[in-house]
């Protein structure tokens, strides 16, 4: 497994976009702020928080979290670890647009040779990509020079103002496969919360 490049920070996005054949240019690094002498901070300050930094300070922690969770999704898809994968997805299914893909479904599809699910996880006759995109996520990784993991953060009234934590994997000069995984945390585990499949 190539060692994942440090983590790039995104600010919300407006909407979910569809993978295209070509990587878009990802954002700039961000650097954490750096904390005023404590003698400078009148005490009245402390108890007025600017609810920007707030955001930003939970969005960099999260973004942390999932730079390691992405490292253990690349060593399952590496693996072909179908049991791994499925053990993000949460009992009641994968929202699809107004639909819910039941977890069983998620598992049967990427246990499949012939599905587009597995075809674009592992690779196989059911994912056919744009031209410049690997043919799979597992091909990605093991094509690619250098991998890094872009932690965006999409605009979603359930996530609140820090928005859906969603992880993407880029490459140089190759195009990534499917699209961002989002998550959202329950009971102290990140969970997929949408389907990796075309909702429209």
């Amino acid at each position: 497994m190539r060692p994942l490049l440090p983590v790039l920070i995104a600010s919300a996005l407006a909407a979910s976009s569809g993978r295209a054949g070509e990587a878009p240019g990802a954002a700039p690094e961000r650097a954490a702020p750096k904390a005023a002498p404590a003698q400078a901070q009148p005490k009245a300050a402390a108890r007025h928080t600017d609810p920007r930094a707030s955001v930003e300070r939970r969005r960099e922690e999260i973004a942390r979290e999932l730079v390691r969770l992405g490292g253990e999704l690349q060593r399952a898809i590496e693996a072909e670890d179908v049991a791994a994968v499925v053990a993000r997805v949460p009992p009641d299914g994968l929202r699809c647009g107004e639909r819910v893909v039941p977890r069983e479904r998620v598992e049967r599809d990427l246990r499949s040779e012939g599905s587009w699910l597995h075809g674009v996880f592992f690779g196989g006759q059911g994912h056919v990509p744009f031209p410049g995109m690997a043919r799979s996520l597992r091909a990605f990784f093991r094509e690619a020079s250098e991998v890094a993991v872009l932690v965006a953060f999409r605009r979603d009234a359930r996530a609140g103002a820090v928005g859906l934590p969603c992880i993407d994997y880029r490459a140089p000069g190759l195009g990534t496969p499917g699209a961002p995984l989002c998550f959202e945390r329950r009971d102290g585990r990140w969970w997929f919360t949408e389907s990796p499949y075309p909702c429209r």
